[in-house]
């Protein structure tokens, strides 16, 4: 029965945020699990990624992860995390490597788990955000918390001290950040899990984080809002764009750019079969049940958090079916 609720909550909140997706919020599909991002017992390993790069691995995957970057200047921070508790390991993280002042804070989406950290860092720290994701970020912190309460098994003192901290510095397309001998490139190439999905890049070592946009290595795309065509084309134009060697997601393992492949082979597999079910009068509920996912797109056994990886599946069935009937 709680699980049920937690469903519920989260399922209701992500599309109420998303007026514009709000027939979605009618039921969970079947099999749909939220994720698990209570953060109780969740540690942030640091991990070099190259000369002043580092990636922050979650202990507990879909637990969201970040990373920071140490320029002559100052440093930047990717993502804030769900809490101040989470947001304080980030920035205890930073000061096992260096000192210098936290400049920037990027927030790769306006989810909440990758938002309510912002109040916890320094007042002079400069937060920065997509255009569409500020606009996601209503400064309702009370809206805002009640609506997050699936993701943390509706534990509401998890949010209890979170303040609003919006974002100082905007953005459309692209972003440089010199941080003194290193830059940082902030990258907008289109709609995939939220409207203002932000890519950070990294040059010197290849690495880009993804915020929602790439879940990770054996992973699914989440088809939250837009369309599945609009998703397929942000792919695609990244990895046209940028030459990758690692991906760290914002939740799950570490990936390389193959998962562009599975994730554009998939979205175009999954719209054509619905498009048939659509076709052929068949129910949600039918085409739900008619089509488990594939074995060539099967999410390894071992991936903590598996049953909210293997969840998207008929999630996305159901974005996709409702996309065919409008």
């Amino acid at each position: 029965m709680h699980n049920n609720i937690s469903i519920k909550i989260i399922f209701a909140t992500l599309f109420t945020l998303l007026a514009a997706q709000s027939t979605l919020a009618q039921r969970p599909p079947a099999g749909f699990v939220p994720p698990a991002l209570h953060p109780e017992g969740v540690t942030l390993g640091v991990e070099q990624i190259g000369a002043n790069v580092y990636a922050l691995q979650s202990s507990r995957p879909p637990a969201d992860n970040a990373g920071f970057v140490v320029g002559d200047k100052g440093v930047l921070v990717i993502d804030a995390h769900i809490d101040a508790n989470m947001a304080n390991q980030i920035i205890s993280a930073v000061r096992t490597i260096t000192d210098k002042p936290i400049l920037y804070l990027v927030n790769t989406n306006g989810h909440a788990d990758h938002t309510f950290g912002n109040y916890a860092f320094p007042d002079e720290t400069k937060i920065i955000a997509h255009k569409l994701t500020k606009k996601m970020m209503s400064p309702d912190m009370d809206q805002r918390k009640k609506g997050s309460l699936g993701m943390v098994r509706g534990d509401m003192s998890v949010f209890e001290l979170t303040e609003s901290r919006m974002p100082d510095i905007i953005f459309d397309d692209f972003m440089e950040v010199d941080l003194g001998g290193i830059s940082v490139e902030l990258y907008h190439f289109g709609a995939g899990n939220t409207f203002g999905d932000t890519v950070v890049y990294l040059p010197s070592v290849k690495t880009a984080w993804t915020g929602n946009l790439v879940l990770g290595e054996g992973s699914l795309p989440f088809l939250l809002i837009g369309d599945t065509g609009g998703y397929i084309q942000t792919i695609n134009k990244f990895a046209a764009t940028l030459e990758i060697n690692t991906i760290i997601p914002g939740h799950g393992i570490p990936a390389t750019a193959s998962i562009f492949n599975r994730y554009v082979d998939y979205l175009r597999n999954l719209s054509a079969t619905v498009a048939k079910a659509h076709n052929n009068n068949k129910t949600l509920d039918q085409t739900i049940a008619d089509n488990p996912l594939e074995e060539r797109f099967s999410v390894p056994d071992g991936l903590s958090g598996t049953d909210f990886y293997r969840g998207l599946h008929p999630f996305n069935i159901q974005k996709i079916f409702l996309e065919k009937k409008d």
